[in-house]
């Protein structure tokens, strides 16, 4: 368990500066674009790409390969590991590449099926930009599915900080490529963007043929920073004498297993994804900016599930790959089982603080240049909706990993389709029956991310049962109370901020936000050393001996 906490701790880190630069990132795209009909073609335009980055980067594809590329280096010799990694990535460039060529071709059909609306009459100039959109990004996919590769491959030899880094320099080169671009595209738009930051204003109008030109810099910034996220890995990589090289060899059986698991772990990890692909779809019929406060919202709540999340799940992956190898199912319980809780200590308190303070945070990340106070409200609308799914969105991702250590990726593919049917159905409710608004389709997202962790945690037992132990559910039971201590701070801190400074300008805004966040983590702590939480002994002793 010592030497999860250390690799999640490592992942954490470098996790953390990905999403801080991702925020920086979205903060960009909000102060030049808001949340307009520009911002909606790309969102539109990236779902597909992105769909895909996070399927692999994070998913089935880094999952699948990591559980034989760990077997290997136990079992055998480590240039058949590599000569592995080689003979996968051959694999991944004429496959991927194909898949490229295709969906650049018919980049109409695509953004026909994912936003039908966009067809209409008056809707055309959007369904244009949307294609000119993706038709620039579609090669991203080949990037970063090769950079899923050197992620599993990096992290199997237990190297951690720089695979999860890559998405760092994604961030910081998609960012300064992208205004880059932008500004070369439409250098007025760009400086009447920045002159109104400057000068405290938002802007709530935009030229649109300006917008479409900046806004297709900003997609050449991804492709830049797709390939940045790639070469960042290679260094690493050649230390562990790794050589890239084509290897024709795709039939042998090792291939074939990563073929074999990755295919249903990718339809097994998609419900999430492709729920999100959904609900694009429901969101383009409603009004101009829905896209894009969903978008801004499911960005602003995978922050902590992205650093507490993905890393703990990336650091158990190659343990429970070896515990299985080995044929310790005692170990392989608890270390299940430390993995859950650690992942319930981090993201309880992270979901119960953003629904709380939802607004506070988003002014303060966003609300400037292009993006309204009516945006704000909006967004938060959708993030406190999307923040009751954290949990289930965290454990989904450390149960993905324990059933393909089993080589058991149909049974996360069985339940992917059913959660992919509830979300139709809760969608179609939500928006065609009931008429809400665009928050509803980031609540049936949550709901369905929840019926889905609790189908895998139940169908897991025919693995390994005694999962969901006593003991875990008292953890469970320590960290409510702990947090529900955090919640009722974060309020009175709220309401006291307001009460003794009512006034605006961004420092009122660190105040609102921060002051409230920091009074809520100390009493979280505090609650839960009085209440004995393991992950909290675990801290002090590691503080101690710092």
């Amino acid at each position: 368990m010592a030497n999860i906490r250390k690799n999640a701790l490592i992942a954490t880190i470098a996790i953390f500066g990905s999403r801080i630069f991702g925020l920086v990132r979205e903060q960009v795209l909000a102060m030049f674009f808001g949340a307009g009909a520009a911002l909606d073609a790309f969102v539109v335009a990236f779902r597909i790409p992105n769909l895909l980055r996070d399927l692999f980067a994070e998913g089935a594809l880094s999952q699948a390969f990591v559980a034989i590329f760990s077997k290997n280096l136990q079992t055998g010799d480590i240039k058949d590991a590599h000569k592995l990694a080689n003979q996968v990535a051959t694999l991944i460039i004429l496959v991927v590449g194909l898949l490229v060529i295709i969906g650049m071709i018919f980049a109409p059909q695509l953004v026909t099926l994912i936003a039908p609306d966009y067809t209409a009459t008056d809707k055309q100039h959007l369904f244009n930009l949307t294609v000119r959109l993706l038709r620039i990004m579609f090669p991203f996919i080949l990037l970063v599915s090769l950079s899923a590769l050197k992620m599993g491959m990096l992290q199997a030899h237990n190297k951690f900080f720089i695979p999860h880094s890559a998405s760092t320099f994604f961030n910081i080169v998609s960012i300064t490529a992208g205004i880059g671009f932008a500004y070369w595209f439409s250098q007025d738009y760009i400086l009447q963007t920045i002159k109104a930051v400057q000068s405290g204003q938002t802007l709530t109008t935009q030229d649109w043929l300006n917008a479409s030109n900046a806004i297709a810099g900003m997609s050449f910034g991804v492709l830049s920073g797709g390939l940045a996220q790639l070469l960042i890995q290679f260094p690493v990589s050649w230390k562990l004498k790794y050589r890239p090289k084509l290897n024709f060899d795709l039939f042998n059986p090792q291939v074939k297993r990563v073929i074999a698991l990755t295919i249903p772990a990718v339809i097994g990890g998609a419900a999430v994804q492709v729920n999100v692909m959904v609900n694009t779809i429901f969101a383009t019929s409603l009004v101009e900016g829905s896209v894009s406060w969903l978008n801004y919202a499911f960005r602003f709540m995978q922050f902590p599930l992205g650093v507490f999340g993905v890393a703990i799940a990336s650091a158990s992956a190659p343990v429970l790959a070896k515990l299985v190898a080995t044929q310790e199912m005692n170990r392989f319980r608890s270390t299940i089982q430390n993995s859950i809780r650690m992942s319930l200590f981090l993201t309880v308190p992270s979901a119960v603080g953003l629904y709380i303070l939802g607004p506070e945070i988003i002014s303060l990340i966003y609300e400037r240049g292009r993006f309204t106070p009516e945006s704000t409200y909006q967004t938060a609308l959708a993030l406190k909706a999307y923040g009751l799914g954290i949990i289930g969105y965290a454990l989904i991702k450390i149960y993905q990993p324990a059933f393909l250590a089993f080589d058991n990726s149909k049974t996360p593919m069985k339940i992917s389709f059913l959660s992919i049917f509830f979300n139709l159905i809760l969608n179609s409710t939500f928006i065609l029956v009931l008429e809400l608004d665009h928050w509803a389709l980031a609540l049936s997202t949550s709901l369905v991310a929840l019926i889905n962790l609790i189908l895998l945690s139940i169908l897991f037992r025919k693995n390994l049962n005694q999962i969901w132990t006593k003991s875990v559910f008292v953890h469970l039971l320590k960290i409510i109370l702990a947090t529900v201590a955090m919640a009722m701070s974060i309020i009175y801190f709220k309401e006291y901020i307001h009460q003794i400074w009512n006034q605006t300008g961004i420092i009122h805004k660190l105040a609102n936000a921060l002051l409230p966040i920091a009074g809520g983590i100390a009493i979280y702590f505090f609650s839960t050393a009085l209440l004995g939480v393991d992950e909290m002994k675990a801290l002090k002793k590691r503080l101690k001996r710092r």
